[in-house]
């Protein structure tokens, strides 16, 4: 083995050791509470947040959290890690989410939502003049936050889970808060430059904060709207090969930031059309601007069951002056579809396994038609993520006006669920068993589609 695929390995394995974080919990047959024994908490209670989850592996002693909000026949939920304290000495913090919502249709098919972070991407816009991330014949770059090897030791990362609370009359709020949060800048152009600078620290910079808030509000009609409260801090600091540099040296006005999200497809019956005309889209091959938002359609009958709605506007903070200065409160987010490269992968492979035990033990909890027809936790991942790297969506939302300011922008999820139709609660023989999951670990909110398919 080379001396840089030993180092690519070593990087990864960083990663990599969050894997078996998950392998104890709920491994064998599930009775309804025994969920108390993971969570500390149980998922007939309105809602919680645990943010001491630990657990012990080879690698070091790991903790994540668990917000959870249950209104009727709808549940939505939040796993995040707080922080991993390795056997060597070091202390982790990765900005690692799965926000997910459970429910039934009108027509009661049953539905996961979830939610898994790829990248965020930063492009040089000289092709095309569109404003959009054309990777592979414009300059890119991805950006990799994870608070090992901080060269700003007078800077800490930090990470502050954000308690469930109940605002009002079904109207739920959770979240996390990362502070002070250094990120590995990392070629997309060739493989030979991303790995380069994903072993070397060739390009850091510091992100001053990074906030995800899921605002849960259920309306008279039964729809829920979870909107997703986040934001990308400023860039505060850069260092180029070893030397510190203002960070306006690096960052010009042509370049633009999108946060990039990985849509696989795990088994099922389901379309993604346009929310407005309901035409069916396809994976795409070359970046694709999208004018409607997406919609997810589940079952024979293609019925309606999610819409990913993001706000189209966005607002660009000062943050290096006192008080603050709003530089543009009405700043324009464009939606994209783009055609996924070998390297994106690369940066998502360690997510597939461990995304697909933390879900899998998630569901196995909540829904009784998936303890009916799989025996065990571990028969329902086997069945899940064999697919997981067979995808090629991918969905970025691009922020056009960037110069490395403070961005904060609403996206908002509607789901149609049968809370107010007073809808049957799911059992084995009653219920359209079709799960759909759409995955993303958010810096920002993230969209991946996973269907488990039903067993005969």
């Amino acid at each position: 083995m080379t001396s840089s695929r030993v180092k690519i390995l070593a990087l990864l394995s960083i990663l990599v050791m969050l894997i078996p974080v998950t392998v104890a919990p709920l491994t064998a047959a599930y009775e309804p509470g025994d969920e108390a024994a993971v969570f500390g908490h149980t998922f007939d209670e309105e809602y919680w947040t645990n943010s001491s989850i630990l657990v012990e592996t080879e690698h070091g002693n790991a903790s994540f959290t668990a917000s959870y909000v249950h209104v009727d026949d709808f549940q939505a939920f939040l796993l995040a890690f707080n922080m991993i304290n390795t056997t060597d000495g070091k202390t982790i913090i990765l900005p690692y989410q799965l926000f997910g919502m459970h429910f039934m249709t009108p027509e009661n098919h049953e539905v996961f939502i979830g939610a898994i972070f790829a990248f965020l991407l930063v492009h040089n816009e000289t092709y095309g003049n569109n404003d959009l991330p054309d990777v592979g014949n414009e300059p890119a770059w991805y950006v990799v936050p994870v608070s090992n090897n901080n060269p700003w030791p007078e800077y800490t990362p930090s990470v502050e889970p954000i308690p469930a609370q109940k605002l009002g009359e079904n109207h739920y709020r959770f979240g996390m808060r990362y502070r002070n949060m250094p990120a590995r800048i990392v070629d997309s152009k060739s493989p030979g430059g991303f790995l380069l600078s994903l072993v070397f620290p060739i390009l850091t910079v510091m992100i001053s904060e990074i906030v995800i808030q899921y605002d849960i509000t259920i309306d008279e009609s039964g729809g829920v709207h979870a909107e997703t409260l986040y934001t990308i801090g400023q860039v505060i600091k850069a260092r180029l090969l070893g030397v510190d540099i203002d960070p306006r040296e690096i960052i010009s006005e042509n370049m633009e930031i999108s946060a990039v999200h990985y849509l696989a497809v795990f088994t099922s019956r389901y379309e993604v059309t346009g929310a407005q005309t309901g035409h069916t889209i396809e994976p795409p091959t070359a970046t694709t601007p999208l004018d409607d938002n997406v919609s997810i359609r589940v079952g024979r009958d293609n019925e309606r069951a999610f819409d990913i709605g993001l706000g189209r506007n966005y607002q660009l903070i000062n943050e290096s002056t006192n008080p603050w200065q709003t530089i543009s409160d009405n700043e324009t987010a464009i939606n994209v579809l783009l055609a996924a490269r070998g390297t994106d992968f690369a940066l998502v492979m360690w997510q597939a396994p461990l995304s697909a035990f933390l879900f899998a033990h998630m569901a196995y909890g909540l829904s009784e038609n998936v303890r009916a027809r799989y025996s065990n936790v571990a028969e329902l991942i086997a069945n899940s993520t064999a697919e997981f790297h067979g995808s090629r969506w991918w969905y970025g939302v691009t922020f056009p006006e960037w110069n490395g300011y403070r961005v904060q922008q609403d996206p908002v999820y509607v789901a149609y669920t049968n809370l107010a139709a007073g809808g049957e609660t799911s059992s084995t023989g009653g219920v359209n068993s079709r799960i759909v999951v759409i995955g993303g670990i958010a810096l920002v909110v993230i969209i991946a589609i996973v269907l488990i398919r039903r067993r005969r």
